[in-house]
């Protein structure tokens, strides 16, 4: 198999880059736009807000029966003219999917504000409801142009549809007084817009050339796609179990501070998503072609978890040493309590870098993966609902989902490390994660030293940023720790282009 050369614009890092600056633009709106909301509404209604985000992304994986992940699967391994065909098959599944999603929110909303303890929670969901309709038909347009190296146009419009979304929620609030309802109107109108957006897009890669009808069937994809259907159920569990727990038990209010903070570092989610999107057609490609799989994907799984621990690692230890300031920063100072939400979920983030969905779905153990995702959602809601039982402490509900997620990572890697017939060392090595990240727990202890010594927390901020940043710079420079492995990509990129110019 070809291998793309590192300055080339459809070099693996190049795409991945493109994906994440997607990623990036998506998570700053989405802050802008909480930051912008949580100082106008009082908390419970920005937790009925949130409970509806809530109930969307819970019910969100079940409804799309693991579909988008068709798009990586299938597309590789067929030619570009019966992609055209392939898509719209695809498309057309979702369109039915979102009509049933829509209905169900519809007439569903008073039991899922009953069950939430919410009475304001179910006219914002009949409001909310004919989102899933427009948003389940854009599912897959980072896949596809994934698939056809052309990531910078889902980039762009990613970017195009955040802006859209920011626009069309948080202004009427800024500037009309808005409460919840105008905010979800407005989520809806900017849904509608994307939706027309990306259709268009869904059918650019297949302009000006022969349409061919492709050989894959709806049985084949929902042979791929119900297995991924049944972890989705099983993940929903998972993902949305502490979040039921804390909304039921401890109230819209304490939801509110746990919503806000209980999150990953966002550029792990960017960096991790961006390497999923692009490394799970070009494994899927490897497994259907090569003869030699092995020896091909794990090369490329090192080199991807050692340029993206280097990137990682380091913001995660100062996030979590400015956790409780950067709440406030972002939030008000009603949220400094997000803080400890937030240092709980980083801990979790030391295991996540490892992108191990889409090799292990490229080399089809679906079956592994759902097994996996079932016995960890029996034993997190077990254990979280004893907690909310006899420890009584929306905390402990946190602590426990962060445990759990590090059990399932360990699980996966077992998987794959079976399969290619390697040590867990290999996948995951400790003496690369121990270089940057003990060096950065001494240079992160010191920091909060020094800015503790101002009230303020802005100053705090910028001057441990700058800190920080100097130290590991030093650090980084002693320790023979390379970054210019990851520039060079971007660098020759840019010179080949200015070049050709």
């Amino acid at each position: 198999m070809a291998q793309t050369s590192p300055n080339s614009r459809n070099s693996n890092t190049i795409q991945s880059l493109w994906v994440a600056m997607g990623s990036l633009a998506s998570f700053a709106f989405s802050i802008v736009s909480a930051a912008i909301l949580s100082r106008y509404f009082a908390k419970e209604d920005y937790g009925t807000y949130k409970q509806v985000m809530y109930v969307y992304h819970t019910l969100l994986t079940v409804f799309t029966l693991g579909l988008p992940k068709s798009y990586s699967y299938f597309l590789p391994r067929v030619t570009k003219e019966e992609g055209h065909s392939l898509v719209n098959k695809i498309t057309n599944i979702f369109f039915i999917l979102g009509a049933i999603f829509s209905l169900f929110l519809f007439f569903a909303s008073p039991l899922i504000a009953d069950i939430l303890k919410n009475e304001e929670l179910g006219t914002a969901i009949k409001i909310f409801s004919p989102v899933p309709l427009l948003m389940l038909p854009t599912m897959g347009l980072e896949s596809i142009y994934a698939t056809y190296r052309e990531t910078y146009i889902s980039a762009i419009y990613t970017v195009i549809t955040r802006v859209l979304m920011l626009v069309c929620v948080a202004l009427p609030v800024i500037c009309f007084n808005g409460d919840v309802k105008i905010a979800l109107v407005g989520f809806t109108i900017s849904s509608l817009i994307s939706f027309l957006i990306a259709i268009y897009l869904k059918n650019r890669p297949f302009r000006h050339i022969e349409h061919k009808k492709c050989d894959v069937t709806y049985k084949s994809i929902f042979k791929f796609s119900l297995p991924l259907l049944y972890a989705s159920i099983f993940g929903t569990i998972i993902a949305s179990a502490d979040q039921f727990f804390v909304s039921r038990y401890f109230g819209a209010a304490e939801f509110a501070e746990f919503s806000n903070g209980f999150m990953e570092l966002p550029f792990v989610g960017m960096i991790i998503g961006a390497c999923s999107t692009v490394l799970f057609p070009l494994f899927s490609k490897i497994e259907h072609e090569s003869q030699d799989a092995k020896s091909e994907i794990i090369p490329i799984w090192c080199r991807v978890f050692d340029k993206t621990s280097k990137l990682v690692y380091p913001l995660l230890v100062f996030c979590w040493f400015m956790a409780s300031d950067l709440m406030v920063f972002l939030y008000g100072d009603q949220y400094e309590v997000s803080g400890t939400y937030f240092r709980i979920k980083l801990v979790a983030n030391i295991f996540t870098l490892i992108a191990y969905a889409p090799l292990i779905l490229a080399i089809g153990k679906t079956k592994s993966y759902a097994n996996v995702h079932l016995i960890g959602a029996i034993v997190l809601v077990a254990l979280e609902f004893m907690s909310v039982l006899f420890i009584k402490s929306p905390y402990a509900v946190a602590a426990i989902s962060v445990v759990c997620h590090i059990g399932r990572i360990v699980a996966m890697l077992v998987v794959i490390s079976r399969y290619f017939k390697v040590s867990l060392s290999q996948l995951f090595p400790i003496k690369n994660i121990w270089k940057i990240l003990l060096p950065s727990a001494v240079i992160g202890c010191y920091i909060q030293f020094v800015t503790s010594a101002t009230d303020n927390v802005v100053v705090r901020l910028i001057v441990g940023a700058v800190l920080y940043g100097v130290l590991y710079c030093i650090w980084s420079y002693l320790a023979k720790i390379d970054y210019m492995e990851i520039l060079n990509p971007f660098v020759g990129a840019i010179r080949n282009k200015w070049g050709k110019k």
